[in-house]
């Protein structure tokens, strides 16, 4: 009995000792937690930045040649040759076909020999005219005789005027048997080729003009009316990440589109390098006259928590680090605009702000 109440007692006491030395040892640890969570962490940080930036309006569009033709034959005839190419430069003037014409030259050539031959009639009437002209005086032919010849050198002289104009209609075929460019531009079809028999309802080739080239973009109808000509606008496409095209407002639709609501407006770009095509689709903005305050930070401070449907950023405030939901815009260059989230004089954390929470103590190093 005594043995048993002894180990029952030595037991006890070891379970209390036991807990002690792990209470203690839990104390420890949540203490040093709360040290390392209590630390101050070193950041680097930025003022934001105030500047004015022009108010613009966000519009869509796609380009179009400044002009188009789908060049067609005045006459019809048998291709012989297409001295172009799709994606070939022409000039004014450049022949871009050449059609058959020995008929034109056949043509041309009877034309010619048919008012040889009526000037040949009419010379031979003028001169009967002449040599009657004295003989009516002296009364060897009658007035009414003299009058048949003069009516016969105007009907001559009709006639070499019909033969000219079928000359001159005869080597205006000859000409039309050589298709031209029509203006400088580039070719963007040519859906003919040698030896096909074309008439003047077919297309010979397409010529484009590019340089300037045109934007059509739609315009929300609630901006229609803040669009004026001439207002700057700057486009980017796809084919092209990172650049901007600056052209400016040549034109305005009258009338809005009745399925859309949208007012298409023109906008004209030099395109020196030929960088745009017709059938690029592009985002633009049209800049007004008015500005507007905008609020940047460096891109490093700013970040999107994964599951987060928001950027965010960390201020640095009474040395604490807190938390701001922003609305950003898209990065340009080493800044990010913001819409929304900071005030002026707000100070930024820009070293890995995703590392910290809201409330943590920070300290600022220089760098």
């Amino acid at each position: 009995m005594t043995k048993s109440y002894a180990l029952v007692t030595a037991c006890a006491v070891a379970a209390l000792l036991n807990a002690g030395c792990q209470n203690k040892s839990a104390a420890s640890g949540d203490a040093s937690t709360a040290s390392q969570a209590s630390a101050p962490a070193a950041v680097t940080t930025a003022h934001v930045a105030v500047s004015e930036r022009p108010v613009t309006i966000q519009a869509t569009g796609s380009f179009a040649a400044a002009e188009s033709s789908q060049v067609s034959p005045q006459v019809a005839g048998q291709i012989i040759a297409t001295p172009v190419d799709v994606g070939d430069t022409v000039k004014a003037g450049d022949v871009i076909a050449r059609l058959d014409d020995r008929d034109a030259r056949a043509r041309l050539a009877q034309a010619q020999a048919t008012l040889q031959q009526a000037q040949a009639t009419a010379a031979n009437a003028k001169a009967q005219m002449d040599r009657s002209a004295s003989l009516v005086k002296t009364g060897d032919i009658s007035a009414g005789d003299f009058q048949t010849l003069t009516t016969q050198v105007a009907t001559a002289n009709a006639q070499v005027a019909q033969a000219q104009a079928q000359v001159t209609i005869a080597q205006q075929q000859l000409t039309e048997t050589v298709i031209h460019a029509p203006f400088r531009g580039h070719v963007s079809a040519r859906p003919v080729a040698a030896g096909e028999y074309v008439t003047t309802s077919s297309s010979i080739a397409t010529i484009v003009r590019i340089q300037p080239i045109k934007l059509e973009l739609q315009v929300a109808e609630a901006d229609a009316a803040k669009i004026d000509l001439g207002m700057a606008v700057a486009a980017q496409v796809a084919s092209y990440p990172g650049r901007q095209f600056v052209g400016k407002v040549i034109a305005k639709n009258p009338a809005l589109n009745v399925e859309s609501r949208a007012l298409t407006v023109v906008v004209e770009f030099p395109n020196a390098d030929l960088a745009l095509n017709p059938g690029m689709f592009a985002t633009a903005a049209v800049r007004l006259p008015q500005t507007e305050r905008v609020i940047s930070v460096p891109t490093a401070a700013v970040f999107t928590p994964a599951g987060s449907p928001s950027p965010q950023v960390y201020i640095v405030q009474d040395g604490k680090a807190r938390l701001r939901v922003v609305q950003a815009g898209q990065p340009q260059g080493s800044v990010v605009p913001v819409t929304s989230g900071l005030q002026p004089g707000d100070v930024v954390v820009t070293s890995t702000p995703d590392k910290l929470f809201d409330g943590q103590p920070v300290t600022v190093r220089q760098g």
